[in-house]
């Protein structure tokens, strides 16, 4: 209820929508200062009683705009012709605008021009929906504000004003590609976690699950409990298209798309993926790690989109790699040197070497604790860790390639190349005299070795390092990462970030954070 009798705090009292309607524009030279052509306009119209919903014109005077409904658009494009037959010969009035499929969503409220900011939160919430307002009109009372959409998206815009204005509970819509490892402990997280939501007004649905072979998709939301048996029976494979289309026909707005697999092919799709409306989020680091055209392309889709691209977990799993550099280089620190331990698999067997054991018996150890890859030559070839070193030079500012990154793998080049895993297993012993050689070397100066990333005056390389007691990575090991930061703000002792940084547990809780972002704007 509106009126003087009425008090309410809440100044925003309802919103109202009206489709199916078309915007008709007069404009031209003739319209500007002279007399009575709105008038001319508008008796045209209510003379063929075409009732007129919405009124906007420009200060210039040069046009002016109304939506009526579509059913009359035929009877006004009549009437307008006729009554300005003459001006349209004589080139004073331009031919007709006509837009079509046309909605009005509007804005109702008592006393709305004493409280700041509402305009500005409607049209807000307007642009999270991706909608784009075609023209806006509000009353002389501010007691009505209004804007002309694009009818096909008036539902997901009302859908967002209502959560904004009165229901304060906001949506994620989550569509998880990849259910290996980490995409199951994520979908388990999201089950866990779903009363800790439902206290923070959070509203987080599962509506699509895929792998590489095929798609499910339920508009109710998947249930927790049986989404591999559905996954199982589907017979539709992923496609872009298909879920884009799902969204719209769900009025999903705030759609997530979790890669949790290593395919290039995903990664590759990201800008569509963006451009599409979704919000991506990465436990891939292959787009980050693409070219670096590419990473601008990224970048540049998430800005014109009003969309996030969010790969915390590219780095350091659940470690806050990513949130603190950018933090740092976006209040205008500058990196001056880098160095870190960046897998938690080396840095298992390097710790283990440090133990005494052998390079092959480490490897062995490592890879039935879980912490390396099915083939342990994905771990020791170091082009994971180069990848992450890359990531971190991006952020940083330097235009880099992957192939930039110098590195030097713990194996000898080509060694087992082509051979099998278990193959590969049974002739890594014949490494251990020279790695032990190693180990005993840097032992004889006090140090032990590492496997390190670093950024020096520009140059990026990784590789095996001997380091000192004194230095903060000789005591980095068992799985942990650890990150030194030397900086304009921060030396000259590094800002350091350290913990367990691989892990299905501790990744997916990242890409769990990395989610819950797509809600600020």
């Amino acid at each position: 209820m509106i009126g003087n009798d009425y008090t309410s705090d809440e100044p925003v009292k309802a919103l109202s929508s009206l489709q199916d309607l078309a915007m008709l524009t007069v404009s031209g030279p003739g319209m500007k200062g002279k007399v009575g052509m709105a008038s001319k306009v508008f008796n045209a119209l209510a003379h063929d009683n075409v009732s007129i919903v919405l009124i906007t014109q420009s200060s210039c005077e040069f046009s002016i705009s109304f939506c009526v409904h579509e059913t009359d658009l035929a009877l006004a494009l009549d009437a307008l012709q006729t009554a300005f037959e003459l001006e349209l010969q004589a080139g004073l009035i331009e031919p007709v605008q006509v837009q079509r499929n046309l909605a009005i969503v509007t804005l109702v409220g008592d006393n709305m021009r004493a409280h700041r900011g509402l305009a500005a939160k409607f049209f807000a919430s307007l642009a999270q929906a991706q909608v784009n307002i075609v023209a806006i009109a509000q009353d002389s009372t501010e007691s009505a504000i209004s804007a002309v959409i694009d009818g096909e998206l008036c539902n997901d815009a009302v859908k967002i004003c209502h959560e904004n204005f009165f229901t304060h509970v906001p949506s994620i819509d989550v569509f998880l590609l990849g259910c290996g490892l980490v995409g199951q402990e994520l979908i388990n997280q999201l089950e866990r976690q779903q009363a800790w939501l439902e206290k923070r007004n959070i509203k987080l649905n599962l509506y699509g699950v895929a792998n590489s072979r095929q798609l499910h998709l339920d508009s109710e939301g998947i249930a927790f409990g049986d989404w591999q048996q559905k996954l199982a029976s589907s017979e539709q494979a992923f496609d872009l298209k298909l879920v884009e289309q799902f969204v719209k026909q769900n009025h999903l707005v705030n759609p997530v798309l979790v890669d949790c697999t290593s395919s290039d092919a995903l990664a590759a799709q990201y800008v569509d993926f963006l451009n599409a409306g979704f919000h991506v989020v990465a436990a891939n680091k292959k787009a980050t790690t693409s070219s670096y055209t590419y990473y601008q392309d990224l970048i540049a889709a998430t800005q014109k989109n009003n969309r996030k691209f969010l790969y915390e977990t590219n780095v350091g799993a659940g470690l806050p790699v990513i949130d603190n550099l950018q933090s740092l280089f976006g209040a205008g620190d500058e990196l001056l040197e880098f160095s870190g331990i960046l897998s938690g698999s080396l840095s298992y067997m390097f710790g283990a070497l440090q133990d005494g054991l052998s390079l092959s018996e480490a490897t062995v150890k490592a890879k039935e604790s879980g912490f390396t890859e099915p083939d342990p030559r994905d771990d020791l070839s170091g082009t994971d860790v180069a990848r992450k070193l890359l990531i971190i030079a991006r952020e940083a500012g330097m235009k880099l390639e992957l192939s930039d990154i110098e590195v030097e793998s713990v194996l000898p080049q080509g060694f087992a190349q082509g051979d099998s895993v278990d193959e590969f297993m049974a002739k890594l012993p014949s490494l251990d005299a020279d790695f032990n050689e190693r180990i005993k070397s840097a032992a004889s100066e006090g140090k032990v070795l590492r496997y390190v990333g670093t950024i020096k005056e520009g140059h990026c390389k990784v590789g095996v390092e001997a380091v000192d007691a004194k230095h903060a990575l000789s005591v980095i090991r068992d799985g942990e990462n650890a990150l030194a930061i030397l900086s304009q703000y921060y030396q000259p002792r590094p800002f350091v970030i350290r913990g367990y940084g691989a892990g299905s547990e501790v990744t997916a809780a990242g890409v769990f954070a990395d989610i819950l972002k797509t809600l600020s704007r």
